[in-house]
């Protein structure tokens, strides 16, 4: 056998290199590797998280963004009782956007069986991504902004969708997004901080849609979602889900840390509706929730005409 295989700098050399996120923790969950992987995905240097507890630098949250800890952390679980686990779960990526992940840990085990630290393996693993859009004429028509479709393949696949529901005679649910704050960030920061505020939110929305869900820019500050389901209720936990989501995410700017505010409003449209009856429902649910929201997140209902 060929001495490059007895010698430990080639496997370490194959973690770092690996195309999937891998780093591993000692008994007190703090980060003592952290691979090239695991930089690319979450944002990361290895020397900013090794040291650090992973729960404090990089803590996990589920599809509801309630932080995950005590038994219902995978790491505190694989421990415990030296399981390995599998999660889907939601980080957040240094950007600011909260990013889906597929999360396996396994028992870091000494030579007398005693567990001294958890491996954990990970990769980027959103419930959604932006669908083929290859057969259409417009393909490759993303916005440069956030990197979702742009204004004009979004209204172009709204115009498509309608015209599908007159042939099927179905329903399909749609969310409008609109970033909140914009126009006091510009004015305190300029400009150049939009941009990165409007990639945090697109990517923490496309990270919740379906495979099967259209997501796309809508306006300046709105985003638009074509939803697969036609069900007013999942359709409102969609829109709840993502309030959430957007809730959770954080920009960091010139040293100042802002959380991401969003308005949703949210319509079922059947095979008489056309784009302008969609938006006068869609302004009319706006105009509800601007005049009860507290300057949170929230979320409204645009009645099914």
């Amino acid at each position: 056998m060929s001495p490059l295989f007895e010698d430990p700098a080639l496997y370490r050399s194959v973690l770092e290199n690996l195309p999937i996120g891998i780093y591993v923790l000692d008994r007190e969950q703090r980060v003592r590797f952290w691979n090239r992987g695991a930089e690319k995905i979450t944002g990361y240097l290895a020397h900013e998280v090794k040291g650090h507890i992973c729960s404090e630098s990089l803590p996990h949250c589920d599809p509801q963004g309630r932080v995950l800890a005590g038994d219902q952390c995978p790491i505190t679980t694989t421990f415990s009782d030296g399981c390995a686990v599998q999660n889907h779960v939601f980080t957040l990526h240094k950007e600011g956007h909260r990013l889906g992940i597929q999360v396996r840990t396994f028992p870091f085990v000494d030579d007398s069986g005693l567990i001294v630290g958890v491996t954990v393996a990970f990769e980027e693993a959103p419930i959604s991504s932006i669908p083929d859009l290859s057969g259409t004429p417009m393909h490759g028509c993303l916005d440069p902004v956030t990197g979702v479709p742009s204004q004009r393949l979004t209204r172009a696949m709204l115009s498509e969708s309608l015209a599908e529901l007159e042939r099927t005679h179905g329903c399909f649910g749609l969310l409008h997004i609109r970033i909140l704050g914009l126009k006091d960030l510009s004015a305190r920061y300029g400009t150049d901080s939009i941009p990165a505020f409007l990639r945090t939110s697109a990517q923490t929305i496309r990270h919740n849609l379906s495979a099967k869900d259209f997501f796309g820019r809508w306006a300046d500050d709105d985003f638009l979602a074509i939803l697969h389901t036609s069900s007013p209720i999942k359709v409102e936990a969609m829109a709840e889900l993502i309030s959430q989501q957007i809730s959770e995410s954080e920009i960091a700017w010139w040293g100042d840390h802002f959380r991401v505010r969003a308005e949703i409003t949210y319509v079922v449209a059947g095979p008489s509706d056309k784009p302008e009856s969609l938006l006068n429902r869609m302004k009319q649910a706006h105009a509800t929730a601007n005049a009860t929201s507290a300057g949170s997140a929230t979320w409204s209902a645009a009645s099914r005409g």
